[in-house]
């Protein structure tokens, strides 16, 4: 009789417990997943401006724009980061192209004991004519390397 009480197994607390932690996970999960989604299309666009067959120095500051804008609209990308901040940089040989963003969304609103919460990811896309290869990495690190 004694060994059937240990085996019963989790009790309501228990298992209240682990649906708050798992709940409180997915909500997580489906707040920000979406921002990484939109985010790998912002890399996808950057990419396609170096597909075989364009020339990316070739291209004005309005074509370039004009393509990045009219792949965000085809791929639902949103939010206001991507399509804000497109910097173009044009030096002797190389054309470089950042998006830098912050994409910010409210975990919890006036939430009774915890207040407001956001979560905010800072993205750094960057895309240098020289080295297509190494697309949507930060250039910075990059050219820090080549002058030492």
């Amino acid at each position: 009789m004694n060994t059937l009480q240990k085996q019963r197994g989790m009790g309501m607390w228990s298992w209240l417990l682990v649906l708050i932690v798992a709940g409180f996970f997915l909500m997580c999960g489906f707040k920000i997943v979406p921002m990484y989604a939109e985010n790998r299309y912002v890399v996808s666009a950057l990419k396609s401006l170096v597909e075989p067959g364009t020339a990316l120095a070739d291209m004005t500051d309005s074509e370039i724009r004009k393509k990045l804008t009219s792949f965000y609209t085809i791929n639902n990308v949103r939010s206001a980061g991507p399509t804000e901040n497109i910097v173009i940089k044009r030096e002797a040989k190389r054309v470089l192209i950042t998006i830098d963003y912050e994409s910010r969304v409210p975990l919890f609103e006036d939430a009774p004991l915890i207040g407001s919460m956001d979560v905010a990811v800072m993205f750094k896309n960057h895309l240098d004519s020289d080295s297509p290869g190494l697309c949507c990495k930060p250039i910075a690190a990059k050219q820090d390397r080549a002058e030492f």
